[in-house]
């Protein structure tokens, strides 16, 4: 499997502590697009950086690839997160003063065999934007240049946030189909979190 968590527990301490994730388990192979569903505040986004490697959890096993993700160094986690793991954020997230063709570029240049920066404009119809700023975009199109920037580095793992939360339906479904065909051609593993039914219908 190419991720597995067993008996995975995260609490929030504070004046009343907040046990967010009680005994997840979860595997998920390789090529396999999931959905993560739940109310606002039942843990999606912890479990997601949780498997983004952005957090950690207090305790039971992670494993990507049968390797242990346990308190790792600031390095190694931002190893394995450059080389396994792409991100698409409701929020884009792009470098506002860069185009779209450099936001591309600039995280290509992270990883030692990117995908072709020219093909995935063009499978995700951004030919013609390539030289545009994201605040000359549309909120899909912006979305669609933060699927591009996730894929290049051809991830193991893509991880996807509430990711048309902020679009409208037409867009939706066109980010949608984008991340589906990139699902198909690399064999990617997609995850998203959604409280979406439809979205969910499609893992």
């Amino acid at each position: 499997m190419l991720i597995e968590l067993k008996d995975v527990n995260k609490t929030y301490q504070g004046a009343q502590p907040l046990h967010v994730l009680k005994g997840i388990d979860l595997t998920i192979g390789k090529g396999e697009f999931v959905s993560i569903m739940g109310a606002s505040g039942s843990g999606k986004s912890t479990l997601l950086n949780i498997l983004g490697i952005l957090d950690n959890y207090d305790s039971g096993e992670y494993r990507i690839n049968g390797n242990l993700i346990w308190n790792l160094s600031e390095t190694k986690a931002a190893e394995y997160r450059n080389k396994m793991i792409g991100f698409i954020f409701q929020s884009y997230n792009l470098t506002p003063d860069l185009t779209v063709r450099e936001n591309i570029e600039m995280t290509a240049e992270l990883v030692q065999e990117p995908l072709s920066t020219d093909t995935l404009i063009e499978e995700l119809g951004l030919k013609k934007y390539e030289t545009h700023f994201p605040k000359e975009l549309s909120g899909g199109q912006q979305q669609r240049v933060a699927i591009a920037r996730a894929m290049v580095k051809k991830p193991d793992i893509l991880l996807c946030d509430e990711l048309t939360g902020a679009l409208d339906t037409k867009s939706s479904k066109d980010v949608l189909q984008r991340v589906q065909k990139m699902n198909d051609t690399y064999k990617t593993t997609v995850v998203i979190i959604t409280h979406n039914l439809n979205i969910a219908g499609m893992a």
